[in-house]
């Protein structure tokens, strides 16, 4: 009698669920992504961490097709939503699907930003403006995968996008060299703060990097309560800039402007050389004596932005 009323039950909960309830596996010739971050250790090629986005991470996809000649053209994918899942599997709909004897380009962004991609001939392209608070700046990142031809029989499996790093990361620590206690009261940086990045292969234009009375004015560090700087030691500003790739030119045409015990001291970064890149993160140390500040930048390994939504962590 027991294992008749099992049977009862199971047969009405199943019989009341519709094929279109169930969840089915994706059809053998659905476009899926998978995405990971690049992680570089060399500072030669630009040091990054961190292996996944975050679960839930909302990011673009863009995609053309061609006929196997490159023309035709046809935009598949126009900043369509996607959903990073467990596992950094993407999850997106309308789910789209290879067509035969075509060629596919992709391209994704994060954090998801307003886009039109409506011309074939070229890579999809942002407009950012970054925050002017580094408290409150996301950490964009693009990726591309060109030329995808599906494979025959219709099985073709899940591409994985690897995203880089569109910005650089400068972070700033201070040494008191003088002979009291002192306050750091701020830390802004004028510098470009608006440009339009290729999806394709992470280049920034239209930054207007030769109008300096254009610079935005960020601010890296400014407190509500006054910090004390002990005597004969480092203070680590616990927030990072991120700013756009600019030439060696561009660079010292920005400048920092540090006010401690309520003096502001201006200095242009002059290091290094080649200017900022993206994917790479600058430390500038401020040496602080009575007299005045010396300044001095170096290339580190990229650490994790607070404000941005990003999990660098190594996993």
């Amino acid at each position: 009698m027991k294992r008749l009323l099992i049977y009862m039950v199971c047969t009405v909960l199943f019989s009341g669920c519709s094929p279109e309830d169930r969840a089915l596996p994706p059809a053998l010739d659905a476009i899926r992504f998978v995405s990971g971050i690049s992680v570089e250790v060399s500072k030669a090629t630009g040091p990054v961490s961190g292996t996944v986005l975050q679960s839930g991470s909302r990011i673009g996809l863009f995609a053309a097709s061609g006929g196997s000649g490159g023309v035709g053209g046809t935009v598949v994918m126009n900043n369509l939503m996607g959903t990073v899942e467990a596992e950094g599997a993407i999850d997106y709909d309308p789910v789209k699907y290879y067509e035969k004897d075509k060629k596919y380009n992709f391209y994704a962004c994060y954090p998801y930003t307003v886009s039109n991609y409506t011309d074939t001939e070229k890579a999809p392209s942002l407009s950012v403006s970054l925050a002017p608070n580094a408290q409150s700046q996301d950490d964009y990142l693009w990726a591309s995968l060109p030329g995808v031809t599906p494979e025959a029989g219709g099985v073709t499996g899940v591409r994985k996008f690897t995203f880089r790093h569109a910005l650089c990361q400068v972070c700033v620590r201070i040494w008191n060299g003088s002979d009291k206690e002192v306050s750091l009261n701020s830390i802004t940086l004028k510098a470009p703060g608006s440009g339009v990045l290729s999806l394709g292969d992470g280049t920034w234009s239209e930054a207007n990097e030769t109008k300096t009375n254009t610079f935005t004015s960020f601010t890296l560090y400014s407190p509500t309560k006054l910090l004390p700087l002990p005597k004969d030691a480092f203070y680590e500003v616990p927030a990072a800039l991120l700013q756009l790739p600019v030439s060696e030119e561009v660079m010292k045409s920005q400048v920092f402007s540090i006010t401690i015990d309520g003096k502001t001291y201006e200095v242009k970064p002059t290091t290094p050389a080649g200017g900022w890149k993206a994917g790479f993160s600058y430390l500038y140390t401020v040496w602080y004596a009575t007299d005045g500040i010396g300044f001095q930048g170096t290339v580190e390994s990229w650490q994790p932005v607070d404000g941005g939504n990003v999990d660098t962590g190594e996993t």
